[in-house]
């Protein structure tokens, strides 16, 4: 038997590992927070930083406040914090006048439930059948937006298979506002919290709750709840904040011209063949940095803990106004983008959008294609067309002769390619693959039955039995 031996010494190793910052994580927040968050959260800053201040309007800084900023800007460079002033930025964020700007157009019409998701189908190219099936299941839809028709029974009302419903109905589900379509409570909130990004555990914990403890809930027998299933006070807490935050009835804020629960965080209006880009920042407070707590910094009477303490607000207040800054011209610069991007759908020229990925925007903005994901996401503007979620105007796409088709482009073709096949012949996916290559489109048979299942077509086999 071999023994062995421990071996004890130093050894240096050198490695890059990337630390994000609490400051860079803030930054990233403000980045991705849309508008409704974003104001709370500003006026949470405003409460717990004693250094910003918020502006009032009409209110202007006197020649001595902004003479002590700009010392005061030599100051912080000398504080190491460098890295905070290399744009020489002024010290302030101020949101821009939307004065002489008619904002009616967008406001003048009231939108309903009905047009409101109708709309979200017809861009999804699903095909007509698909489409006359998701406008019964929308047009049946109660007052709060829950679906509780068995599908057995929408099936044999167009007389096709349950499964080709189903399907109709997890797209319809996926759509705003989050929980639409649901067939019962629990479905709705878990489907909310799970488009709100939170962790999987926590969604099962609530689905758990709502579906067994429904009547301990309603008593506030809380107690039991947490012996039974075992979780410890805080996180039975949390539970209940989750489903707080949910909207357990999201058809009605469509109901009685009631203003709808997505808010946009960016107006496109059309002025002729161009259109302009208008940020909303309703509420948003105009901040700046006290010119008092700076001259007090300086002060000599002041203590090493009080230096020290000012100095971390003020480091945070300088952050969060540069962080509005460039989260504002970030928003601009990809919904600008977006817009070149997809000019002939703003227009009404074409049905469909074109292909569009992250990394085109990041090119033409020069940002990061993480970034412009945070910036897309959760985020909604204000169209001719209604409200879109800024991430839905990135469509894949696929290699033709003549550059990238939308797959909802090629969706149409397919569909019409078996709308003109002899009834008593039907094509299969290899042939459908070869009648598109002689087009131009490079496509694998397995994604030629992914989308004809999307498209709720039947396989070559059952389209000639049932003669179609």
């Amino acid at each position: 038997m071999v023994s062995g031996k421990l071996n004890i010494g130093l050894q240096t190793k050198l490695a890059q590992k990337l630390l994000i910052t609490p400051q860079m994580k803030q930054s990233l927040n403000i980045l991705q927070m849309p508008i409704t968050e974003l104001v709370q959260e500003l006026n949470t800053y405003l409460e717990e930083n004693p250094v910003l201040e918020e502006v009032q309007e009409g209110e202007e800084k006197s020649a001595e406040e902004l003479k002590n900023e700009d010392n005061f800007e030599d100051d912080l460079l000398k504080m190491d914090w460098d890295e905070l002033y290399r744009d020489n930025e002024e010290l302030q964020y101020s949101p821009s006048s939307d004065e002489g700007y008619d904002f009616e157009k967008f406001i003048g019409r009231s939108d309903n439930l009905f047009d409101h998701l109708m709309f979200q189908l017809k861009i999804m190219g699903m095909g007509s059948e698909a489409e006359k099936i998701g406008e019964y299941i929308i047009g049946n839809l109660s007052e709060d937006g829950f679906f509780r028709l068995p599908c057995a029974e929408v099936a044999e009302y167009f007389g096709c298979q349950e499964r080709q419903v189903e399907a109709v109905l997890d797209v319809i589900k996926g759509f705003e506002p989050s929980g639409i379509a649901s067939s019962n409570l629990r479905e709705c909130i878990c489907r909310q919290l799970a488009d709100f990004g939170t962790e999987e555990v926590y969604v099962e914990l609530v689905a758990e709750l709502l579906e067994n403890y429904e009547e301990e809930l309603i008593n506030f027998k809380y107690a039991d709840i947490m012996k039974s299933i075992g979780i410890e006070q805080d996180t039975f807490e949390y539970l209940l904040f989750l489903i707080r935050k949910t909207d357990p009835r999201p058809g009605l804020s469509f109901q009685k011209g009631e203003n709808r629960h997505v808010t946009p965080d960016v107006y496109i209006a059309r002025k002729g063949d161009d259109f302009d880009v208008v940020l909303n920042e309703d509420g948003m407070p105009s901040l700046r940095t006290s010119a008092y707590y700076m001259r007090l910094l300086k002060s000599a009477n002041v203590d090493a803990k009080a230096k020290e303490y000012l100095e971390e607000k003020i480091k945070g207040a300088v952050w969060l106004i540069k962080s509005l800054n460039k989260r504002q011209k970030a928003i601009y610069r990809v919904v600008r983008a977006i817009i070149d991007a997809q000019k002939p759908f703003f227009l009404g020229n074409v049905k469909h959008l074109s292909p569009l990925k992250l990394k085109d925007i990041a090119e033409v903005t020069e940002l990061h294609e993480s970034t412009v994901s945070r910036v897309t996401s959760g985020k909604y503007a204000m169209t001719e067309h209604g409200v879109m979620e800024l991430k839905s105007f990135f469509v894949k796409g696929l290699d033709t002769a003549e550059g990238d088709m939308s797959t909802d482009r090629v969706k149409e073709m397919i569909k019409g390619i078996i709308d003109e096949e002899p009834a008593d012949s039907p094509h299969s996916d290899q042939k459908i693959v070869e009648i598109l290559q002689k087009k131009g489109i490079k496509i694998a048979r397995r994604t030629v039955a992914k989308y004809r299942d999307e498209l709720n077509i039947p396989t070559k086999s059952q389209r000639k039995k049932t003669g179609r």
